[in-house]
């Protein structure tokens, strides 16, 4: 190969590393994928494992188990789960379950939720757009009390 081959396969390189580049978006969302594997206690109850994933077209939530750890024994009439997080400042449920028997609540395996997950402006939420992750409880011991509690699972810090 000659020098002039040489020098303009170099140049060819060099234009399509440059404009590789140049073209790089931070705000491109299409390859943005985040995953939360989140734990959270409250006075009664404790969330262990429980995983949160984005990707640009939907989110999932949940896994982990739930375990009573109140003094109120561990069997619940009514048990609800909610969670949701609070994104450019909405609250936006991820999952929520409901079981209307009694159950042992000293371990209670949480499904998973899939769901489509978007700003008012159709663009997919990203890590820095949610603020918070929680969830709340609510449950009726079998002394027939209802009673609610909040975990915090995730608070965004600046």
């Amino acid at each position: 190969m000659d020098k002039k081959s040489v020098g303009l396969i170099l140049l060819i390189i060099v234009v399509a590393i440059a404009t590789f580049w140049f073209n790089q978006d931070d705000t491109d969302q299409s390859n943005h994928y985040y995953v939360y594997n989140l734990d959270g206690k409250s006075t009664n109850w404790e969330l262990n494992q429980y995983q949160v994933e984005l990707v640009p077209t939907n989110h999932t939530a949940g896994g982990g188990s739930l375990h009573h750890i109140g003094d109120d024994g561990p069997v619940v009439d009514t048990l609800n789960f909610r969670t949701a997080a609070i994104i450019d400042g909405t609250e936006v449920t991820l999952q929520a379950e409901s079981v209307h028997e009694p159950i042992d609540a000293s371990e209670v395996r949480i499904g998973f939720a899939d769901n489509n997950l978007f700003k008012p402006n159709g663009d997919p939420v990203m890590f820095h757009d949610i603020e918070e992750i929680f969830v709340e409880v609510e449950w009726m011991d079998s002394k027939g009390n209802y009673q609610e509690e909040r975990l915090d699972l995730y608070k965004y810090r600046e």
